[in-house]
């Protein structure tokens, strides 16, 4: 049993593609486990109703209808979660959130929560951040990184901040949205660790259609073909004491 957070060193850099494959590698490990994005900005409207996006990616490895359960708020606006709630007039209960992970994790044995951007994204319009939720949770955190130029400075203020509020980190996986040259993804990788001594646990390759990719098994465990599971299996043992 354990709850795995995976964050991001900005928007738009795979979270959701991590999240899926994360549970999909679990599966294949034979872990049960639950995708869970529990604030979503950004709805997309299907079949005459509204569903969260990120979610919807979770089902392309397992349509289960518990995944029904994935997502607790959603929001229409594509923008921060603080603006898209003030608009619709929404306050997170975190208390109920956090219950709801708790009772996630007692069922399926593992969580792997999707957080929302990067860690400086504002949850609430006083100003309470992502990294103020991780802090509360102090669970190992999952670092996703854009594979290319200019991951290496993200990813090592991305790990300094969460070093400073003493937040479990299990490791970085880099995503290569755009076809990037091996050698600069090599030293990418190495000089990450270098600066911060955070593991590699991998790397996702550069897809053109990754919808298809993650529906198709072959495909989509390519896609996890260089992660190191010894860390994750790691991370996944350590247990929070701060969620009631």
């Amino acid at each position: 049993m354990g709850i795995l957070f995976v964050t991001g060193t900005d928007t738009d850099v795979g979270k959701t593609i991590v999240t899926t494959l994360l549970a999909s590698i679990l599966a294949k490990h034979e872990h049960s486990c639950f995708p869970f994005k529990p604030i979503q900005s950004g709805a997309v409207k299907k079949e005459g109703g509204w569903v969260a996006p990120d979610p919807e990616i979770y089902r392309l490895v397992n349509n289960h209808d518990r995944f029904k359960d994935a997502n607790l708020y959603l929001l229409k606006k594509a923008c921060s979660p603080h603006l898209a709630a003030e608009l619709e007039g929404v306050q997170f209960d975190f208390s109920w959130i956090n219950r709801k992970l708790k009772e996630l994790e007692e069922a399926y044995g593992t969580v792997i929560v999707e957080g929302a951007g990067g860690l400086f994204v504002p949850l609430t319009t006083e100003g309470y951040c992502v990294i103020d939720w991780m802090e509360t949770l102090r669970v190992p955190a999952i670092v996703v990184a854009k594979a290319g130029v200019g991951t290496i400075n993200h990813t090592v203020l991305t790990i300094e901040a969460l070093n400073k509020r003493q937040i479990p980190i299990a490791g970085v996986i880099l995503n290569s949205i755009h076809n990037e040259e091996e050698a600069i993804v090599a030293d990418n990788r190495e000089m990450i660790h270098k600066l911060t001594n955070v593991p590699i646990i991998g790397s996702v390759p550069y897809c053109e259609d990754i919808r298809e990719t993650l529906a198709n098994v072959e495909k989509r465990e390519r896609c996890y073909g260089d992660w190191d599971f010894e860390t994750i299996r790691r991370a996944m043992e350590i247990e929070s004491t701060t969620i009631a």
